[in-house]
Parts: C-alpha cells; structure tokens; sequence
C-alpha cells in the first residue's frame, strides 16, 4: 500500500508566553512564517531572533525548536510537506538557472520586503483556505500553490544580498561553546562545577546567560542531546537499553528510562518497538 504524500498546514495564535520544551527533529521539510510578534528559533545549536513577517526553511533532519521572545504573544503558519507531495518534475528547477534545487538542502531565515511578505501571506491564506475544504483536486491545487511559495522563497533567497546570521554576541557565543561542549562530552559524568572551571565563569553566571539564550536550563539541555542520541541508537543498533544508558550519560537504567519517557512520551522499550514496526510498515 502506497502512503498519502503528507502535506499539512496550521495557523496558530499564542496570547501567552509559550517555547517548545525540547529540540525535535522531521523527516519532512517545514516552513514556519511569523505573522506577528517575536521569536527565538533554534536550529542546529544556534540561535535566530525572529520578527514579523520572517520566513524559515528548515531541512529535514535539521533539531530545532522556537522560544519566547519580547512579550510572548505571538501568531505563526507552519507548514510540513513530504518531498514526494511536490513530484519530481516540481523539485527540480530549469538546468540554466543558478541553484538547481528547488528544494534548499540547508536550513536558513529570509527577512522578507514588505511587498513581499503580502505575496507569501496571500499565499498562505489560499493554502489555508483550500486545506480545510473537501473540493475537487484538492490535493493537486495544494501542490499547485506550494510550488508557487517555494519558488517565491527561492527568488526571495536569491535576491537577498546576505543570510540573515544567527545571533553573534559576546553572549551567545560563549553559550554555543558550551551546547559545542555539551553535544562533544554527554556521555561524560558533568557538573556545574566542572562546567564553569572549564568556562572560566562563576556557575551563577554560567547558568543565567544559558537560560537566557536557549530558553533550557543546562540540566534540561543536556538531558535533552542525552535522549536525542539515545533515540539514534535505540533506532540504529541493538544495544541493551543498559547499555544506551551507560554510552549516554545517565547514572542509572531508572533514570533513564525516566527521563526518556518525560522527553518522548514512551519508554525506551516502548520508542524501540514502534520505531521497528513503522520500518516494517514503510518496507
């Protein structure tokens, strides 16, 4: 049985301060587009402040999530879609233009004109419109009009006379070395204590400037790149639960599985066994 390519669209308002309690990660594309207020988005370790009418591609398999910024209040269009939903024949552009790939393999934030943004949000609300109905061609319009938002991206990237870069103060650098630190050393016995020696910061400091800028606290962040790879070799090897516990850091086989639950919704058995059976599904 052939699976529904996935195309799914969402328009969402938050009048209350709300981030995303852990990195997560997609096997399908995503466009998340700002219609107002301010965000924090993360992606790959490196941190994005997001205004009005803001525009991010992020590639599958690329972690991310978003975070309060300003006041809270903010409204957002988040689209996911399959690479199979836009056919062959859509992916890939003319062989004389500069960038081939209609699809962008690297994930990145376009600051959009004003002009511009009233093109993609007219889009967007045709998307949304013809989502929620049941007319005929329904899917094939869908395709339509995605295609059309992924070319008006692409012209708008190329256009564009620099990336917008992640956020580079003196901050926030010494935070990404320690989430560098962090992702190099999880299965290393780490403190505070050891943490800030090694920073040369007090662990007052060390913890403020690290809540400030990713929105986690260090235990949070670390328990979290701790159970992102163990999910990776609960998928990928045959390692005893014991094992993947011991290779990630965690004191205990109860601690663990506690934490993996709290972060996942499933035990690690559990996260293992559906991960199989969806394998044999696709197969």
């Amino acid at each position: 049985m052939i699976a529904t390519p996935r195309f799914a669209i969402e328009q969402a308002l938050r009048m209350v301060p709300f981030s995303m309690s852990a990195d997560h990660v997609h096997q399908a594309h995503e466009i998340y587009y700002l219609l107002a207020g301010e965000r924090y988005y993360y992606i790959n370790q490196r941190v994005y402040a997001l205004q009005k009418g803001d525009l991010i591609w992020i590639s599958k398999h690329d972690f991310h999530r978003t975070s309060n910024k300003g006041s809270g209040s903010h409204e957002r269009i988040l689209i996911n879609f399959d690479e199979s939903f836009v056919a062959t024949p859509m992916s890939v552009a003319p062989s004389s233009d500069h960038n081939p790939l209609l699809l962008p393999e690297k994930s990145f934030l376009l600051r959009p004109s004003a002009e511009e943004q009233r093109e993609l949000e007219h889009l967007f609300r045709q998307m949304l419109d013809e989502y929620h109905q049941e007319h005929a061609y329904r899917q094939m319009y869908l395709q339509s009009l995605l295609l059309q938002l992924l070319i008006r991206i692409r012209r708008i990237q190329s256009a564009a006379p620099d990336t917008i870069a992640p956020e580079r103060s003196e901050k926030q650098q010494r935070v990404y070395s320690i989430i560098e630190y962090l992702h190099a050393h999880y299965a290393e016995k780490l403190s505070l204590d050891q943490l800030s020696g090694h920073f040369y910061i007090s662990s007052t400091y060390l913890c403020r400037i690290f809540k400030q800028t990713t929105g986690f606290t260090l235990v949070e962040y670390l328990q979290d790149v701790r159970v992102q790879q163990a999910r990776a070799y609960l998928r990928e090897t045959n390692w005893k639960v014991t094992a993947i516990a011991e290779k990630t850091g965690f004191d205990s086989i109860a601690h663990f599985g506690r934490v993996f639950k709290q972060y996942t919704g499933h035990t690690p058995l559990q996260y293992r066994k559906k991960h199989q059976k969806e394998q044999g599904n696709r197969r």
